[in-house]
């Protein structure tokens, strides 16, 4: 049985050469190169893009870590190209592309740029309780490998997202909030999650984290706060890689539901006694007392208790977002954005409106918003419990 390697290397800033230098140190660490990227074969380069956003404010990744997996792949005689399907598209994947970096990094790097909608769709069965299939791009069945770049962050609904939960962008467009809809908790949705790592894992090289910088807080956008988490990490096993930045972050393992249908359907390895990790001392790194979302209190209690909440003390224990009035611009991307029609807006205003009756929490809305105006509130009863400034 091969042993799992957990590779990271303290990083601070994004200098081209240092990147470079971090990184292919990084993928030595699993062997040679010319034995991991098979020349010729066509790899996907997977990245965070989730919106508009650009590289200085830590939301999406960094186009120079993607610059260095393009260099690496191409000195091994393979093919890199770029995609994603980034959730807020009202204004083009075209505004994301050029935003984010990946649109001047494609020219300069000379390599292409798949638009996940465009290539069309595959419906793929899974195993779910409330989700039979799921339609996917078909730039995962057009590529023979693919390389996983996340962003270390921290996010409202489901407490984190790094590697596993990048792979939600393989589902293209508005298909998102339906199965937002279809599995409204953290545990619904992190199920969901693991049969899309199930459907790509088999073509998935390895997975290379952007934590040089990050957000901790109300991530994983605008809500959230910059911080340099001084790290770049990496691993063939995206399972321990999560698992191993979920303990830098302090959670509990053995209770945490994103990992939980992980661990059941043995996708990767979460007993860290186990590892072998190479790189450097974990003190270098600025992750440990990292914020998390106010939310996070949520993942702590069990199921049936959330539920029980839901039920019986919905009316006194809640958190939800709401729309700020003075910064939002009438754009109605949250409106789009909304599975299950939560948002609306009067005939007599531009502005929209959250209706906390129809709203299931998922943060789409708080997540997609490009100007800040979603924030998060919080019912009396919930404040005691939930405090901005702890963990």
């Amino acid at each position: 049985m091969e042993k799992t390697i957990i590779s990271a290397y303290y990083c601070d800033n994004y200098d081209k050469d240092n990147v470079f230098n971090v990184v292919e140190k990084i993928i030595k660490s699993f062997g040679n190169i010319s034995d991991i990227i098979k020349p010729n074969s066509r790899i996907l380069l997977k990245p965070n893009l989730l919106s508009a956003y650009n590289p200085e404010q830590a939301i999406t990744t960094h186009p120079e870590i993607v610059r260095a997996v393009i260099r690496i792949v191409k000195q091994a005689g393979a093919i890199p190209v770029i995609g994603d399907s980034p959730g807020n598209l009202f204004r083009g994947i075209e505004t994301v592309w050029e935003k984010t970096g990946m649109l001047q990094l494609a020219k300069e790097e000379n390599v292409e740029l798949v638009n996940f909608e465009n290539v069309g769709c595959a419906e793929v069965s899974v195993c779910h309780p409330a989700i039979k299939q799921v339609y996917i791009s078909k730039a995962i069945m057009n590529c023979d490998y693919i390389i996983n770049i996340p962003k270390l962050k921290t996010h409202t609904f489901m407490g984190f997202t790094c590697g596993i939960k990048n792979f939600y962008g393989i589902i293209p467009g508005i298909k998102k909030a339906d199965y937002h809809k279809l599995a409204p908790t953290p545990e619904d949705f992190a199920y969901l999650l693991a049969q899309l790592y199930e459907i790509v894992k088999e073509k998935l090289l390895f997975t290379l984290v952007d934590g040089v910088y990050g957000l901790e807080g109300n991530g994983p956008s605008l809500s959230g706060t910059k911080r340099n988490y001084n790290i770049i990490a990496s691993s063939q096993d995206t399972v321990a890689l999560d698992t191993f930045l979920l303990k830098q972050f302090g959670v509990n393992l053995k209770e945490n539901k994103f990992l939980k249908p992980l661990k059941e359907k043995k996708l990767g390895n979460t007993d860290l006694q186990s590892i072998i990790y190479i790189g450097d001392v974990v003190s270098k790194f600025n992750i440990k007392n990292a914020k998390l979302p106010i939310t996070n209190i949520l993942s702590f209690l069990p199921l049936w208790l959330v539920r029980f909440i839901g039920k019986y003390v919905g009316k006194l224990f809640w958190v939800k977002p709401f729309i700020v009035v003075e910064k939002c611009i009438g754009c109605l991307q949250c409106m789009k954005s909304c599975p299950v029609q939560a948002i609306t807006k009067t005939n007599n205003s531009s502005k929209p409106f959250a209706q906390n009756n129809k709203c299931i929490g998922c943060f789409c809305c708080h997540e997609l918003c490009l100007h800040k105006a979603v924030d998060i509130k919080k019912s009396l009863v919930a404040s005691f419990f939930i405090k901005n400034e702890k963990k």
